[in-house]
């Protein structure tokens, strides 16, 4: 349990965060675990000032349960305190540059890193590429370069 990584793309990222604030606020997993490292690519995250498209999609997503204010979509939502109970060690947030999502998941970086969060905040951005552009070119220089920050991030001991 020690070595306990969370990680998901897109909608999978958004679900990785949501699940390490749980086990922040819960002081760790149910057998005293806490995991050590979220990867959070590309993912899923909007914010109030979206495009109608954007809206609708979330809406269908949640069944109109919640809105684009909730911190289900919107991690800025939360309060600054929040941030802090975050349960992990480290993040690695990888954004590629063409995505429309990039100016959230920038956001979550820089509200992390001021939270007093006592752990690492890592950004990778990738040039030039849209959103998950890893998984439609598995064989692409970028794609590659990618999977290797991704093992890096998980491989490193400290």
């Amino acid at each position: 349990m020690s070595r306990l990584f969370v990680a998901g793309d897109s909608a999978g990222g958004n679900i990785a965060h949501n699940l390490a604030m749980r086990a922040g606020r819960n002081k760790g997993l149910d057998d005293g675990g806490w995991i050590h490292g979220v990867a959070l690519l590309d993912p899923y995250f909007l914010g109030r000032h979206v495009d109608p498209s954007s809206q609708r999609a979330w809406g269908f997503i949640c069944a109109g349960r919640y809105g684009m204010d909730h911190p289900y979509v919107n991690p800025m939502a939360l309060p600054a305190a929040a941030w802090r109970r975050l349960g992990s060690a480290r993040v690695l947030m990888t954004v590629s540059d063409l995505d429309r999502l990039g100016p959230f998941q920038r956001a979550y970086v820089d509200a992390l890193r001021v939270s007093g969060w006592p752990g690492q905040a890592q950004l990778y951005v990738t040039p030039g590429e849209g959103h998950c552009y890893f998984l439609n070119n598995l064989t692409s220089p970028k794609a590659a370069m990618h999977m290797a920050m991704l093992a890096t991030f998980i491989n490193r001991t400290t």
